[in-house]
């Protein structure tokens, strides 16, 4: 049986100290000459070590050692090992029973002369003995320092098993998906690799053969923290997207995450990649999570997978997603904090015709779950305790739409998918649906169970604007952003939509329509657009004096009011364009390119945060008051005729 944490030969990662290998160490006719020099060479020293009050010794592999060697641990404070055994290529030594958890420096002794050994970081834990159970295939401890965690959840995906009173867990696993997971329970935290938690553990053995995996988490004080919500990088090493992402996002996070007064944790909706581009332009899964530890955004991004993260060179669904596996994580999990349950769905069916491993395919997918993740996500929230407390579901591809009637309509492959989906929630009452994929902004409320933000994109439209050097703005007027989540006693308090590089207060903008007609009746660039679409004659309907007023996060909840000589004008909401999108990136890629045409799910889209009120002149000026849900005001009073170009970002 193979384990995470072995009791003689813990090899699992080299030291600092320890150098490359030139031949095996148990031979003793084969020397290193590039370390003759040293008393022991071709060091194999773990980096951590768990240790328990009946694992108490620790066996070092290297070459050179001998009886007498002397060892000594120096950290906190200093210890001197007892060595109870040493050959040639090994020696064991004793850990303290009072040796606390931290890094130490390993140092061999022999006579006057000192070689430092490595550095090794001592944990303290429960008894890890785990013992085999009948049928299980994937067994475990769940634990904090010397404490066991007790009914934590553990998944593979499928099955969902509870830890019992010495935090051991055992799972019957076919091990079809190839991970096992923690579900973090409220009150922890797991330790991260860079941004990535770590909290579930690759399969390392066959379906049949039993194999273990251990959770260490630490302790939370964080029952309030603020939540960010970040989805569409469609980072593809082009369109100087890197650049724009260091020199923007990257920044912008970094700044909140440091000055914010309360911890911060980052959900990532998906599409962080651009599969179009993995072979071509060589940036893939593994690229962005290089790029993400470098940016040091300081608090842990968990991650569901985009229909841009699949393998485009492979078809079906299963197969397309073992990329993301590898070098993110789970597709499908859940975790929890500060009271909130989180389930992090995979809702995006990956057909991808004619894929192979030569030929791309089309990249064609489904909005839905499988039937198998809708029975492993049932099995979750059963056991999910108390209902009442809020419920996120995060995914890549929204619920909910909407017509050009500002009516709400489903959004996934039929109803009978979207029906399935919210018949697992019965029993909360306090849903929250975070999606990406649109590029837009948008909030359904469905009764008074469900709210589905729909967040824009990171990259806003996949960068072009920012490449153009107009802003970086999104479809549907948005600046490229992501929310921001105030998670307070148990509830997810307020929130906002944060534009990058935007003060928290830029919640809307507002357009002039008699100067946005006018330039778009004039410009040469929106002839173009308009010959090579002629339903593109965007605003030619639209009557004299009006004036648009775009509210990018506006739900229900929000009030809008317009005042002209200290009278209230009335407020209606529109399904139309955002005209400083069209601006931004619609007519500067029509006027690049020779036929004068653009990728048409990049131009700019109708949206239902758009509102209209018509002025009674030309030269009025008008006082703007828009109030979010929390009581939050944004103000602006607008002198108009009010200038159209891409400053009034």
């Amino acid at each position: 049986m193979k384990t995470i944490f072995m009791r003689i030969f813990l090899l699992c990662a080299l030291a600092a100290f320890a150098f490359p290998l030139t031949g095996c160490a148990d031979d003793p006719e084969t020397v290193n000459t590039a370390q003759t020099a040293r008393l022991v060479t071709d060091l194999l020293v773990p980096a951590n070590t768990f240790y328990t009050a009946n694992l108490r010794q620790l066996t070092i592999q290297g070459k050179g050692f001998a009886k007498g060697d002397r060892l000594q641990l120096a950290g906190g404070r200093n210890y001197d090992l007892e060595v109870l055994a040493a050959a040639h290529a090994w020696i064991t030594f004793a850990i303290p029973a009072e040796l606390e958890s931290g890094s130490y420096m390993l140092t061999l002794r022999r006579g006057a002369v000192t070689q430092p050994l490595g550095t090794i970081r001592f944990r303290q834990s429960i008894d890890l003995t785990v013992p085999d159970r009948d049928g299980a295939s994937i067994k475990g401890a769940v634990f904090c320092g010397t404490e066991p965690i007790v009914g934590a959840v553990v998944s593979d995906g499928v099955t969902v098993t509870r830890t019992d009173d010495n935090g051991y867990y055992w799972l019957a696993s076919d091990k079809l998906h190839g991970y096992v997971f923690v579900s973090i329970p409220n009150g922890y935290e797991a330790e991260t690799d860079g941004s990535f938690p770590r909290f579930w553990a690759p399969l390392e053995s066959a379906a049949g053969q039993v194999e273990q995996h251990n959770f260490e988490l630490l302790k939370s004080d964080a029952a309030d923290y603020t939540l960010l919500v970040m989805t569409d990088m469609h980072l593809a090493n082009r369109l100087q997207d890197l650049s724009q992402f260091i020199g923007g996002f990257e920044g912008d996070v970094r700044t909140l995450v440091a000055s914010n007064p309360r911890k911060c944790i980052a959900v990532n909706l998906g599409d962080m990649t651009f599969d179009l581009y993995w072979k071509s332009n060589r940036y893939g899964l593994s690229d962005y999570r290089r790029t993400l530890n470098d940016a040091a955004l300081g608090c842990p991004v968990f991650h569901v997978p985009g229909n841009h993260d699949n393998d485009p060179y492979t078809a079906g669904d299963f197969d397309a997603e073992a990329a993301f596996k590898r070098d993110i994580g789970p597709t499908c999990y859940s975790f929890n904090a500060g009271g909130v349950h989180y389930v992090m769905l995979d809702d995006n069916f990956y057909v991808n015709n004619g894929g192979s491993s030569s030929k791309m395919g089309d990249r064609t997918y489904e909005a839905r779950l499988t039937e198998q993740q809708l029975a492993w996500l049932r099995a979750d929230l059963a056991a999910v305790q108390d209902k009442s407390k809020p419920l996120v579901v995060c995914m890549h591809c929204p619920l909910y739409s909407f017509n050009s009637k500002l009516e709400t309509t489903n959004a996934f492959k039929t109803q009978g998918d979207a029906d399935a989906l919210v018949a697992s929630f019965e029993g909360f009452t306090d849903i929250h649906i975070f999606s990406g994929h649109t590029h837009n902004n948008y909030n359904t409320e469905v009764g008074d169970r469900i709210i589905e933000h729909n967040t824009a994109a990171v990259c806003a439209t996949w960068w072009w604007t920012g490449y153009y050097k107009n802003n970086h703005i999104s479809k549907d007027g948005s600046p490229g952003g992501y929310g921001v989540y105030e998670i307070a006693d148990g509830r997810i308090a307020s929130w906002y939509y944060r534009g990058i590089g935007c003060d928290p207060s830029k919640q809307l903008r507002t357009y002039d329509m008699n100067t946005v007609k006018k330039f778009f009746a004039e410009d040469a660039g929106a002839r173009i657009l308009r010959t090579t679409y002629p339903d593109r004659d965007d605003y030619a309907g639209v009557g004299d004096n009006a004036v648009y007023l775009n509210v990018w996060n506006y739900d229900s909840r929000w009030t809008i009011k317009v005042t002209e000589n200290g009278r209230e004008l009335p407020v209606t909401q529109v399904y139309d364009r955002d005209p400083l999108h069209t601006i931004c990136y619609d007519i500067p890629r029509v006027r690049e390119t020779a036929d004068g045409t653009l990728t048409t799910s990049f131009q700019s889209g109708n949206n239902r945060h758009m509102f209209r009120v018509t002025a009674s002149g030309p030269a009025t000026t008008l006082e703007i008051e828009v109030t979010d849900r929390f009581g939050n005001r944004y103000t602006e009073t607008m002198t108009r005729p009010k200038a159209f170009d891409t400053s009034i970002f």
